[in-house]
């Protein structure tokens, strides 16, 4: 079994990564855990600079997101993507088949406001796989 699960660093999306693994343990799946960081809008090197060091931060909890599942004895891969949130989600989806999709009713940073509307609304709408959207 493979699930999906959008982590944001938050700690929402902590909270339903570590309900998921609760929930699935004994299907002994394997966790992917992906974000995705925007690009920035302008071409300055000052918004280059704040991407990048977002883009760390971002990598850096997804590793220790990502640690957390070795610890509690699953498998785990982690997916660090740049662009249309929707559009990677997707993406996502499309390349590595997960059984279900699993997303935080509410983030922050980039999924803040927009997980419980618009990007869920959107994965449950196109996602070629079931999506558990937890609160």
């Amino acid at each position: 079994m493979k699930i999906m699960v959008c982590h944001d660093g938050s700690q929402r999306s902590q909270a339903a990564l570590e309900r998921t693994t609760e929930l699935f343990r004994s299907q002994e799946p394997r966790i992917i855990l992906v974000t995705v960081v925007e690009e920035p809008l302008d071409a300055t090197s000052q918004d280059e600079a704040s991407f990048e060091s977002w883009r760390a931060s971002r990598g850096e909890s997804l590793k220790q997101a990502a640690d957390w599942v070795v610890e509690h004895g699953l498998n785990v891969d982690a997916i660090l993507a740049v662009g249309d949130p929707r559009k990677m989600l997707i993406e996502a989806t499309e390349a590595r088949n997960p059984d279900i999709l699993v997303v935080a009713g509410r983030g922050s940073g980039l999924f803040q406001g927009v997980v419980s509307g618009s990007v869920s609304a959107f994965l449950l709408r196109h996602a070629e796989c079931p999506v558990l959207i937890m609160h």
